[in-house]
């Protein structure tokens, strides 16, 4: 008599001596198939493979914001020392000290140097005399000769000290008490304020980003491009840039 396989399967009895041991067996709780294991550890690379990506991808993001952070605010702190100090040009308390006149003040297109009497004795000291340039520009043009490029500051003869990194390109742009706009005045006490037009970049480049965008200092207000009108850029590289503008009024010139 023929027996069905799931009838055959329900019960065996196992003959040992002394007796009989009943067991179960039943092949479909044996385990997983070849197969099965394959197709979970497909599942489980794919799933994984995804995961990774948008890792990776939040990673990236993370990284191009924390440089544009760090951009933005190397930026204002060396914009904010930066004006602090041309506020300052000429002080002159005592009005013996001669500071706004003093025969060393240079004011050019990227550079400032004035006399301030600090310690308010009436005369310009060595470490009175204070210079603002950028710390790789030879030909004193605002263009950065090569990097790392800084924004520094200078007391006496003590060398530039850095107050921001990764500058790409500076400017002065002076107004006299004569109401004309000069990158180089002749009498540096005839300037009352000046637009700086400062630009710095990111310290790395950006996955997958090119800077095509031209920039305008003040000296451009209308954003002219072509044969002697000032622009920067474009630099078609992978840095990120930043261009602020800031109009200062020099408070102690004009008052001797």
């Amino acid at each position: 008599m023929a027996v069905s396989g799931s009838e055959h399967w329900k019960k065996k009895r196992i003959k040992l001596r002394g007796g009989e041991v009943s067991c179960a067996a039943n092949p479909l709780r044996n385990g997983f198939t070849l197969i099965e294991l394959m197709i979970a550890i497909a599942i489980f690379g794919i799933a994984s493979a995804a995961l990774y990506t948008s890792y990776q991808h939040q990673q990236d993001s993370y990284l191009i914001q924390e440089q544009i952070t760090d951009m933005q605010q190397n930026l204002r702190a060396g914009m904010f020392f930066l004006t602090q100090g041309i506020k300052i040009a000429g002080y002159d308390p005592t009005e013996h000290a001669g500071a706004a006149r003093h025969k060393e003040n240079r004011a050019g297109v990227a550079e400032f140097k004035f006399a301030v009497d600090e310690n308010d004795n009436g005369t310009i000291e060595n470490a009175e005399k204070i210079r603002y340039a950028l710390s790789r520009d030879a030909n004193r043009d605002g263009r950065a000769d090569r990097f790392p490029c800084n924004l520094g500051r200078e007391h006496g003869s003590g060398g530039l000290q850095p107050l921001a990194e990764n500058v790409e390109a500076l400017e002065f742009l002076y107004y006299l008490a004569d109401g004309t706009t000069s990158t180089n005045p002749a009498t540096p006490a005839d300037i009352r304020s000046a637009d700086v037009s400062l630009l710095v970049r990111t310290q790395n480049r950006i996955k997958g980003h090119k800077d095509t965008a031209v920039y305008f200092p003040a000296s451009n207000p209308g954003h002219v491009t072509g044969a002697g009108k000032k622009v920067w850029g474009p630099f078609n590289d992978g840095y990120r840039r930043k261009l602020l503008i800031t109009n200062v009024t020099c408070r102690n010139l004009g008052l001797q």
